[in-house]
């Protein structure tokens, strides 16, 4: 069998693997080949897989990572970039709403909600919320908010889908919701930030394993 047929018969394993049994089924370097198939569909995207994900620190580092970050990738042309790009932009979009949550009725409800979001999450996650009348997730990181170098890409989202309030929400649900300096200094340069470009920062939530902490109303910071 040649290298072509080869590599169809491997495309199609995978396929048929996802089809039948799920991303579950799939090891992390599969889920990416698999997405890679339809924007490099000529080439062995196994190895290419394998670089982006030992170069980018894997699946969330690609999707966010600079499609010259990506083309410096071996194997990875400006075609294949444009598609990891479109991938990072439909997650985001797609994470924006969650239908299947309903929208709070009033402020006090938000540390539920995110609680909501966070399940079945690993700890550690960050959430930015748009609140309103439809739950808008603007920003999610897995690790801890740097508010130098993430306020630009946080900063352009708000003002992209014209927020004026934001909640953010921390994922400590496999500790406690006890506010750290780093907490209280986070919210402080966030609010500074965001009050520059007219975004009131409403909230800042820690969502812990029995209970919630609101920086706002359980007065641990200024708003």
């Amino acid at each position: 069998m040649g290298e072509k047929g080869c590599h169809e018969g491997h495309r199609d394993r995978i396929r048929k693997r996802f089809v039948q049994f799920g991303a579950d089924s799939l090891h992390e370097h599969e889920l990416l080949e698999l997405a890679l198939f339809y924007g490099i569909p000529r080439k062995n995207t196994n190895e290419i897989a394998h670089k982006l994900l030992d170069e980018l620190g894997g699946i969330n580092g690609i999707l966010n990572a600079t499609a010259d970050e990506l083309c410096k990738i071996k194997g990875i042309g400006p075609s294949a970039a444009a598609f990891i790009r479109f991938l990072s932009d439909a997650c985001r979009e797609y994470n924006s709403f969650i239908p299947s949550l309903q929208s709070p009725e009033a402020e006090s409800d938000y540390p539920m909600y995110f609680r909501d979001c966070f399940n079945g999450t690993a700890a550690g996650l960050c959430l930015i919320l748009c609140p309103g009348t439809s739950c808008r997730i603007v920003f999610s990181k897995d690790g801890i908010l740097n508010g130098t170098t993430d306020m630009v890409q946080i900063a352009n989202q708000l003002l992209k889908m014209e927020c004026d309030r934001v909640i953010i929400g921390i994922n400590r649900i496999e500790g406690h919701a006890s506010p750290e300096t780093d907490d209280i200094e986070l919210a402080g340069i966030f609010k500074r930030q965001l009050s520059l470009l007219g975004i009131e920062l409403a909230d800042f939530l820690i969502i812990g394993r029995k209970r919630s902490f609101s920086l706002m109303y359980d007065g641990a910071f200024s708003f």
